[in-house]
């Protein structure tokens, strides 16, 4: 209906990344409310480059006050009451100032040396994702945006040694308690076990 009365967005944005630049290759399926996606895969310190392709609404001209590409690294932590996000990494690129496009135009954009030093995460009440973002500055009226994710890989070498480690708490000559996890370092995929000990002290 918003399409049929000219209300939807005045035009279509579409964001390919190039996976040529990754030195991992391969993507990463991760659920995005309904539906699964499929992001590509990067190490840190890979290139992010690509091209970004704007399309307006047919026979109409699209009057804008700047395009830009941004690219961000956020942490989405979820609770019961409310979604808060916190951006850790945020760089951002002009893509064209001020002017208008009367009809499908092309932008390429690069990311060279943008830190990526935290592993994508993807849990039940926490996220840690990379992803882009395209603005179209409209005057007088609402922008238009698109994203696209894409995830970040870092692994490191396997600790030779990977013992247990105590912790130890407790309320002064009252309550004791010790935590014991059986190793150090955990991958991310791991399940973290141990064992906690109350000791009532007398």
């Amino acid at each position: 209906l918003k399409s049929m009365l000219g209300l939807g967005p005045s035009c279509h944005i579409s964001i390919e990344i190039d996976g040529g630049h990754s030195s991992v290759g391969g993507k990463r399926k991760v659920q995005r409310e309904s539906e699964t996606e499929e992001l590509l895969v990067f190490r840190g310190d890979d290139h992010i480059s690509g091209r970004v392709v704007i399309t307006p609404k047919k026979n109409k001209k699209l009057e804008h006050t700047g395009i830009k590409v941004e690219l961000f690294g956020q942490i989405v932590l979820t609770t019961y009451e409310r979604v808060e996000r916190q951006e850790f990494t945020s760089v951002v690129r002009s893509l064209e100032n001020s002017g208008e496009l009367t009809g499908e135009k092309e932008f390429k954009f690069d990311f060279p040396t943008v830190e990526k030093s935290f592993d994508s995460y993807e849990g039940i009440n926490a996220q840690l994702r990379y992803f882009l973002r395209v603005t179209v500055v409209r005057p007088y009226t609402t922008n238009v945006v698109a994203e696209q994710e894409f995830w970040v890989e870092n692994p490191q070498v396997e600790p030779q040694t990977n013992t247990g480690i105590k912790m130890e708490v407790g309320i002064e000559e009252y309550l004791h308690i010790e935590f014991q996890y059986d190793k150090s370092n955990y991958w991310l995929d791991d399940v973290v076990l141990g064992k906690v000990y109350f000791v009532l002290v007398k």
